[in-house]
């Protein structure tokens, strides 16, 4: 089991607000991850299963100030099943990803926090600027 506990900054509904983020893996276990948020107001998020859970924050217009969160970031499915997903790259178009960045470190950059699917976008994009 990992587990990953820091306060990071979100918005909630469109307000900036800071939460307290619990992360728990186990790879052993069929859940596989588990993911708790505190907000501000006492109010509780909680959320377990085998997959990532940010398809389920974003239809809550949750948005987390993380590397997680970042329209460069990305995990590999490698690194989804050694690190559970808490290891990913910032990627460069046109250059293989070698830039290790942790997924629950601050993003200090808003411009570069987005939805999944532009995330999703800017790796294909980047992954055929690969081919040259």
């Amino acid at each position: 089991m990992d587990f990953v506990h820091k306060k990071v900054a979100i918005y909630n509904n469109k307000v900036k607000e800071n939460a307290e983020l619990m992360f728990e893996s186990n790879i052993s276990s069929s859940e596989g991850v588990r993911l708790t948020l505190v907000f501000s107001q006492s109010d509780t998020y909680d959320y377990q299963d085998s997959d990532f859970y940010r398809a389920l924050l974003e239809p809550k217009n949750i948005v987390m100030y993380i590397n997680g969160c970042r329209l460069d970031f990305v995990c590999s499915s490698m690194g989804q099943q050694m690190s559970q997903g808490k290891v990913g790259y910032i990627l460069e178009m046109g250059k293989r990803a070698t830039n290790r960045a942790r997924t629950f470190d601050r993003c200090d950059d808003e411009s570069k926090l987005t939805t999944i699917n532009k995330q999703m976008d800017y790796i294909r994009q980047w992954s055929e600027s690969l081919k040259g």
